[in-house]
């Protein structure tokens, strides 16, 4: 009788640590898309988002809305850092042609 209390103890615990787990990780995920979203949206006003940064952003939302976590964290990350390069690619190669122009004139 005591090693199954035991077993029932551990397990609830293990249980309830998972829900908590489950949790924290709903509100990572949620905080990575719109991180993801902000990213993308920097880059688009500089012209600079990249062509599948849309495409990846709504597999990342189907998956949170699936209750893959995982699979979110991963793909809001990579929209992110799309988003981010994008705009610095964009603001690098802003003024690119300018400098070409007034040089031959």
């Amino acid at each position: 009788m005591k090693k199954f209390a035991i077993l029932v103890a551990a397990t609830c615990m293990l249980t309830g640590t998972h829900a908590f787990a489950n949790d924290s990780s709903k509100q990572e995920a949620a905080a990575a898309v719109q991180a993801a979203v902000k990213a993308v949206e920097a880059a688009k006003a500089v012209r600079g988002e990249w062509r599948d940064s849309y495409k990846i952003l709504g597999k990342a939302k189907a998956a949170y809305k699936k209750g893959d976590y995982a699979t979110t964290l991963k793909l809001a990350g990579k929209v992110e850092r799309q988003g981010q390069i994008g705009k610095a690619q964009a603001m690098a190669e802003a003024g690119a042609g300018k400098i070409a122009d007034t040089r031959y004139r």
